[in-house]
């Protein structure tokens, strides 16, 4: 389709001709002629129709802040114009070297080159990167520029950074055992010694169903699963508590207490994970999400999956309502209990009516299970301008302070994180009261 920058030519040279034919203009007519005869070569020169984008498989997963080069081989077979290339990243993508921009100017030859540029994710969740757009513009500008796509899109998880705690173990004064390997529990990796069957419960793995029993079962009108219960051998166990409630997200959309808890959460279930631990988890505040007690890199991998996507809650259970749920695993395994919240949010009561059920439920038996509260300070993640703004943050500590104490008389051990001011390894060698095995 024509432009109006190539109608608007026609129209003077046709003017032109007219005035020429008119007068019996001999120069008039040459240079509408001219004119005319320029635009016609024009119209026939086309821009590129086409462009051809194969872009290097990305890989399907990244950690927040890691670096990824973004490779594109570009081919340009026919036309002649400028060709202006653009690939569309997420707000949460920034640029670390090179441009998401590219302009090239295609000649008579056909043109070939690689387009690159390097990006990082400032925050977890999944991420389309969506297909290569592109514009071709004419030479002179005579008819209306082309638009379109090329390449693929691709889906990309951005997991929650995992911090590097592997010298933790080291420091003795960490627990009765300063080397996680040689903590063995009573209830561990399950092995094929078979215990007994029993009625199927929230959290049961599907591959224990039995279903042959079951199947007895259902002829006889009573339509619930039965699952087969073996003996477990071998490390201790770690269980987290996980807040997911709204009033994690203090701060902006990338740096919130929800963010570092969710790092710290990754961070922990890594470290005990790949030390053979069992390690299960319980996300509150959204509704209630179980994490079956497992080892090895695939519960990571299944647990982190399920953290990149999560989202915050108005609306869920509190703690005490999660303890109830994970009763029967806590009373199973007796499991180091860590959890990963905010003592200064409208769940920091929950937090120590929690406690004082886990307290409880400790009381049943004749040795104490460790338990730790990693608590995110809200106040720490809003930025003070003024020193009434530090005072109001330093009375908000302050407030806190009773929780931390009743939490402490409960047996539990607190670690107050400003991810602002330490790593979260930095954090765990300050602290020192805690019994359990970091």
């Amino acid at each position: 389709m024509l432009t109006e920058k190539a109608l608007s030519f026609l129209s003077v040279s046709g003017g032109i001709l007219l005035l020429s034919l008119l007068w019996g203009n001999i120069i008039l007519l040459s240079l509408g002629l001219g004119l005319a005869f320029a635009v016609l070569i024009g119209l026939l020169i086309r821009q590129p129709k086409t462009v051809h984008v194969e872009g290097a498989q990305l890989r399907d997963s990244l950690w927040v802040g890691e670096a990824v080069e973004v490779s594109h081989e570009v081919c340009i077979k026919e036309g002649v114009g400028a060709v202006i290339l653009h690939q569309e990243l997420p707000p949460e993508f920034e640029l670390v070297e090179g441009s998401n921009l590219k302009a090239c100017w295609k000649g008579t030859k056909e043109l070939s080159f690689c387009w690159s540029y390097s990006v990082r994710c400032l925050k977890r969740g999944r991420y389309l990167l969506p297909e290569v757009e592109w514009e071709s513009r004419h030479l002179m500008g005579l008819l209306q520029t082309r638009l379109g796509t090329a390449g693929k899109s691709q889906e990309i998880l951005v997991r929650p950074k995992i911090w590097n705690i592997r010298r933790i173990r080291r420091r003795t004064s960490f627990g009765s055992s300063p080397h996680p390997l040689l903590d063995i529990a009573r209830l561990g990796v399950i092995s094929t010694d078979f215990r007994e069957i029993r009625d199927y419960q929230t959290g049961d793995a599907f591959n224990f169903i039995n279903w042959k029993a079951t199947a007895k079962q259902v002829s006889r009108g009573i339509f619930w699963p039965l699952v087969n219960e073996y003996e477990v051998e071998g490390s201790r166990a770690v269980w987290v508590f996980l807040d997911a409630g709204s009033h994690m997200e203090v701060g902006t959309s990338l740096e919130n207490a929800f963010e570092y808890a969710l790092e710290a959460a990754g961070s922990i279930i890594f470290y005990y994970l790949e030390r053979g631990y069992r390690v299960g988890a319980y996300v509150y505040e959204d509704g209630g999400r179980l994490f079956y007690p497992d080892s090895g890199r695939r519960q990571f991998g299944r647990i982190s999956r399920e953290l990149s996507g999560l989202a915050t809650s108005a609306q869920g259970d509190d703690l005490p309502q999660a303890i109830d749920r994970c009763r029967r695993y806590i009373l199973g395994l007796r499991p180091l209990v860590i959890i990963l919240c905010r003592l200064d949010g409208p769940g920091g009561r929950g937090v120590v009516e929690g406690v004082r059920k886990l307290a409880a439920l400790q009381g049943r038996r004749r040795r104490r299970f460790p338990l730790m509260v990693v608590s995110i300070p809200g106040y720490e993640m809003v930025r003070r301008a003024d020193r009434y703004e530090r005072y109001a943050g330093l009375l908000a500590r302050l407030e806190t302070r009773p929780l931390v104490r009743a939490l402490r008389r409960f047996g539990a051990s607190v670690l107050e994180w400003n991810p602002r001011g330490e790593s979260f390894a930095t954090a765990l060698l300050r602290q020192r009261e805690g019994r359990w095995g970091f």
